[in-house]
């Protein structure tokens, strides 16, 4: 991974953060001593609709931190997909401690 935000990155984070198998995605998790909450906020309109997701990580003890994940999914009226945007921000902590634990997480799912 090269850097909070790029394509690797969010490769890592989407597979951290899939929702179940349920058509109701999950609202908080655990994943390796990290606590993940996630909400939702969507709007649909005559003329356009979005949803923003916005998912929050935090790594209480040694070396804490807080991680946000926002997705934005804008739709026209009609339920056509017009423009999907995502971004990462650091809120606590230092970015080394985040990129390692994403790494970490990274060879454990390669091998699983």
């Amino acid at each position: 991974m090269r850097k909070i935000g790029d394509a690797s990155f969010f490769r890592i984070v989407d597979r951290l953060l899939e929702p179940g198998t349920t058509r109701v995605p999950r609202t908080a998790w655990s994943v390796e001593g990290v606590e993940w909450q996630r909400e939702r906020h969507s709007y649909a309109g005559a003329s356009h609709g979005f949803t923003v997701e916005v998912t929050t990580g935090r790594k209480t003890g040694i070396a804490p931190w807080t991680m946000i994940v926002v997705k934005e999914y804008w739709r026209s009226g009609r339920g056509d997909e017009l423009k999907s945007h995502q971004w990462a921000h650091i809120e606590a902590g230092r970015r080394a401690d985040v990129v390692a634990w994403l790494e970490r997480q990274e060879r454990r799912l390669e091998d699983a």
